[in-house]
């Protein structure tokens, strides 16, 4: 993606420790999983494995707020220096190329394309952990269960699969939304700039409320729908498939004996630590195509 290439080429260092938290904070929470499988599960002394269990949990909160705060405060960062750099280039453009532009695009430039890439951002750790998290606990189930993991990897890989088709259509509806906002934009301009004469001729001012607007807002109002319904599509999918996965698991373990009933339930322990950076991921994935739309506008 160019957007997340330019934040790399420009803070590659902070992203690198960015990455490393996450990684750690990966490794933390598929070592919590681990601990709860021997110590708790498999381990016949409960009471004196919690005090353990209790330094993880809150190791795996601080490296895991880490991570999230340290790649959010980069983005804000990032945003910062964009929206610097896009004023100082309109204040070096010439009147003649910002009149060739039009002040809509611009505001638009300056308002909606930075919110959406900001918004991108804060929600850009929910993707990177949930990419990281589902990397890790999938080495660590490959030893625990290489069968159950090569049936679980086919049913999640649709899972994904089936989400990611759903994203792919808000992000068409998403490029559709961007270019009403260009024409909703300039009708606001149109609508402030000529007020005096729209006052006078209320014929005009009927035309381009019943006419230029409407038709633009209808089709800002429908697409956007569109965006939201797939999205909410793609999360209520994730959700269903997940909480389907350790079914199949049961069944795979208890009904056709490939595992016995610990992996079983470590790795429907497993799967339920991912639902939710799954969930988030895919709920994330609509807010970078909109800030990939708003950066290539840009």
């Amino acid at each position: 993606m160019d957007l997340l290439r330019f934040v790399f080429r420009e803070y590659a260092r902070a992203f690198i420790g960015v990455l490393t938290l996450s990684l750690a904070s990966a490794g933390l929470g598929v070592g919590v999983i681990a601990y709860i499988n021997q110590r708790l599960i498999a381990g016949d002394t409960p009471v004196s494995a919690l005090p353990g269990l209790l330094g993880l949990l809150l190791a795996l909160l601080a490296v895991s707020l880490g991570a999230q705060l340290a790649l959010t405060t980069l983005g804000h960062h990032f945003v910062y220096r964009l929206r610097a750099r896009l004023v100082k280039r309109i204040l070096d453009t010439d009147i003649e190329r910002l009149e060739a532009l039009g002040s809509a695009r611009l505001l638009a430039s300056l308002s909606s394309d930075v919110r959406n890439i900001t918004i991108a951002f804060v929600r850009l750790p929910e993707l990177v952990q949930g990419i990281v998290l589902t990397t890790v606990c999938a080495i660590y189930l490959a030893w625990l269960s290489p069968p159950l993991l090569a049936v679980t990897s086919v049913w999640i890989a649709l899972t994904m699969a089936g989400g990611a088709w759903l994203v792919s259509r808000v992000y068409a509806h998403l490029r559709d939304v961007r270019e009403s906002e260009d024409r909703l934009y300039r009708h606001f301009q149109t609508v402030i700039d000529g007020r005096k004469e729209l006052a006078l001729n209320r014929d005009r001012a009927r035309r381009l409320f019943e006419g230029d607007y409407d038709e633009a807002a209808r089709d800002y109002r429908h697409h956007v729908i569109r965006a939201d319904t797939f999205h909410l599509s793609a999360n209520n999918w994730t959700n269903i498939m997940m909480l389907g996965a350790i079914g199949v698991v049961f069944f795979l373990a208890n009904g056709l004996g490939w595992a016995d009933t610990a992996a079983a339930a470590t790795f429907s322990l497993t799967l339920l630590f991912l639902r939710t950076p799954l969930i988030q991921a895919v709920g994330a994935w609509p807010t970078l195509t909109a800030a990939r739309v708003a950066f290539e506008k840009l």
